[in-house]
C-alpha cells in the first residue's frame, strides 16, 4: 500500500523541523531507507522537504510512504495545490504563538479549500493537528486553539518539534487515521 502524507502550516510553524526530526527518529530505528530531500530558497527558507519510507509494517500493513511539506511562504502558495494532489492524509502544524493566530487561520482555511476542490469530504479526511512550539511564553491555550484550528474535530498532538516532542506521536496518529479511512472504504463496498 502506498500512502502520501503532507505536512502543511504557516511559514516557520515547524513543518520541516517535524519531517527532519521524524527522519532521524525512523532512521535510528532502521525504519527508513534512502535520503531525505530538502530544497531551500535563496533566503535559506525551506521550499519543501520530501522523505520516502520504502517499506514499513504498521498494524500488519506493509506500507510505502511519501512524506512532503508544503511551502509556508505566501508567494509559494500556488505550489500547495500541486503538492497536495493525491494526498492521503494531512498534518496541520500550528504555531502556538498568539501572534501567529491569524496566519494559522488563513493557512487552515486555504488548505480546506484545496481539499474541497479535490472533492474531499473535509469532515472525513484524515487530518492530525499538531500544536507546535508549546514551549513559547505566549503559547495559546490548547482549548482555544482547538476551537480556532480544528474544524475537523480530529486528533491533536501538543509538540515541541525542535526537541522531538510529539513528532513520532503525530506521525503514528496520521498513519493510523489514513489506514482506518482506507480500510473503512474498502470494506464498505
Amino acid at each position: 500500500m502506498k500512502l502520501k502524507i503532507v505536512y502543511f502550516g504557516s511559514s516557520l510553524a515547524g513543518k520541516s523541523t517535524n519531517v527532519k526530526t521524524l527522519y532521524q527518529i525512523l532512521r535510528s530505528k532502521n525504519l527508513t531507507k534512502g535520503d531525505m530531500v530538502v530544497m531551500e530558497t535563496e533566503e535559506q527558507r525551506t521550499f519543501f522537504v520530501e522523505m520516502f519510507i520504502s517499506s514499513i509494517n504498521i498494524d500488519g500493513y506493509d506500507i510505502e510512504l511519501k512524506i512532503l511539506t508544503t511551502p509556508g511562504q505566501f508567494r509559494l502558495h500556488p505550489l500547495r495545490k500541486v503538492i497536495m494532489k493525491g494526498v492521503d492524509g494531512l498534518v496541520f502544524v500550528v504555531d502556538s504563538s498568539k501572534e501567529r493566530e491569524k496566519v494559522n487561520f488563513l493557512v487552515m482555511r486555504e488548505t480546506a479549500a484545496v481539499l474541497k476542490e479535490q472533492g474531499e469530504d473535509l469532515m472525513r479526511f484524515p487530518v492530525v493537528v499538531q500544536y507546535n512550539k508549546r514551549d513559547l511564553p505566549d503559547a495559546m491555550d490548547i482549548e482555544d486553539m482547538e476551537v480556532r484550528f480544528n474544524p475537523w474535530g480530529t486528533d491533536y498532538v501538543p509538540a515541541v518539534a525542535i526537541r522531538g516532542e510529539g513528532v513520532l506521536e503525530t506521525f503514528e496518529k496520521i498513519v493510523k487515521n489514513i489506514l482506518v479511512r482506507k480500510y473503512a472504504r474498502n470494506t464498505s463496498i
